[in-house]
């Protein structure tokens, strides 16, 4: 049923924007003035051609129909002029078009940090609806992330040079002239980093990595309804440090938060039923940053002096939540990664900027733990 619905619903869409599309007035005229010939020639006309010799001096019309040679000749000429015109539109409209693509960026950011892409590059994937020159903004830390002690500081230098990076692209054109497409896999504390940085870029289209397919996808399917349920605010201690955990793709770990975070207050965000591979709605997706964000609000009303945000969630979520979380008027973030069998269980985090001037900093939490109440 689920999938009759998402068809139908693509179907709509698809005639939504076949009927709000930007009409093409040459090619109009030109359909206009060939359909008025067309009906010409059901009257039975004929042409007579002088001086054919590479020109035609002059032509003449006549019809066994109803209208006169003079107003059938005047018709033609209408229609010929009609044609004409509509042709003279589309050249401008295409040379008009080139030259906005030629002024137009598309800078592509692919994160390379756990899942090898190079064979499926995201700048090869870029949907035709996003026109200009594209620009590869590739930042590939596998390198660095790739061994048993990943070197999270190196890839936190790596990751701030993405504005400058963004700069360089679009150049001396102007903020709406570059269109930025972000995705990639992976470790998530180093996502909601990328997210923070790309708080001033404007509207930032994001694109995921297909699991079962191995592809990227665009955020295209229907909004399914489901939200956060919200759990634990009322166990927050004003003035105190609060555990916020996200369960989006799958379910935290709540005992290893309870290893990691002993005796600290867990606020917990749960879809129902999260599964992996499953949130490709843009719209659904930016219901859960909004609620998101409202959390971190009461969180900050009841003066939280740390965030420590344990997130399960798929690259565009997390890099969403990061581009929406505010360094200046929200309570400090820490965003920890999870490892399977250490301890402890959330071995590392990062530490967001506190203001636009700083930087984000690695903690290594085998020695340094949050505080304890």
């Amino acid at each position: 049923m689920s999938g009759i619905l998402q068809w139908a619903m693509g179907l709509l869409s698809a005639l939504v924007a076949w009927k709000i599309r930007k009409r093409n007035i040459g090619l109009s005229l030109v359909t206009i003035g060939a359909g008025l010939l067309i009906a010409l020639a059901a009257g039975d006309y004929s042409v007579e051609a002088n001086g054919l010799g590479g020109w035609v001096e002059r032509l003449k019309f006549s019809t066994s129909g109803g209208l006169t040679d003079h107003l059938l000749a005047a018709a033609v000429y209408l229609a010929i002029i009609v044609i004409g015109t509509g042709l003279v539109l589309i050249v401008h409209g295409y040379l008009k078009e080139q030259r906005e693509t030629d002024s137009r960026r598309v800078a592509v950011l692919e994160l390379r940090g756990l899942v090898d892409t190079s064979d499926s590059p995201l700048v090869n994937a870029i949907p035709a609806k996003y026109r200009g020159r594209k620009e590869d903004c590739l930042v590939d830390l596998r390198s660095q992330l790739a061994s048993k002690t990943p070197d999270v500081p190196g890839a936190i230098v790596e990751l701030a040079h993405i504005p400058r990076q963004l700069r360089r692209v679009r150049g001396d054109s102007t903020r709406g002239n570059v269109q930025v497409v972000a995705g990639g896999v992976m470790q998530v504390p180093l996502l909601f980093y990328t997210g923070v940085l790309l708080d001033d870029e404007g509207q930032v289209a994001l694109m995921d990595w297909e699991r079962v397919d191995s592809k990227w996808a665009e955020l295209d399917e229907v909004d399914s309804g489901q939200r956060f349920s919200i759990d634990g605010l009322e166990k927050v201690v004003t003035g105190g440090e609060v555990v916020l955990a996200i369960s989006a793709s799958y379910i935290v770990e709540l005992s290893d938060i309870a290893k990691t975070f002993p005796s600290l207050p867990l606020v917990h965000l749960a879809r129902p039923d999260p599964k992996v591979n499953k949130l490709w709605s843009e719209d659904e997706q930016k219901e859960l940053a909004r609620q998101f964000l409202d959390v971190l609000c009461r969180l900050k009303s009841a003066n939280v002096t740390m965030v420590h945000l344990v997130l399960a969630a798929p690259t565009t979520l997390a890099i969403r939540f990061g581009k929406h979380y505010d360094v200046h008027n929200m309570p400090p973030i820490r965003c920890y990664q999870w490892e399977r069998n250490q301890s402890p269980p959330y071995p590392w985090c990062v530490e967001m900027p506190t203001d636009s001037s700083s930087q984000a900093r690695h903690i290594n939490q085998t020695t340094a733990l949050p505080a304890v109440l």
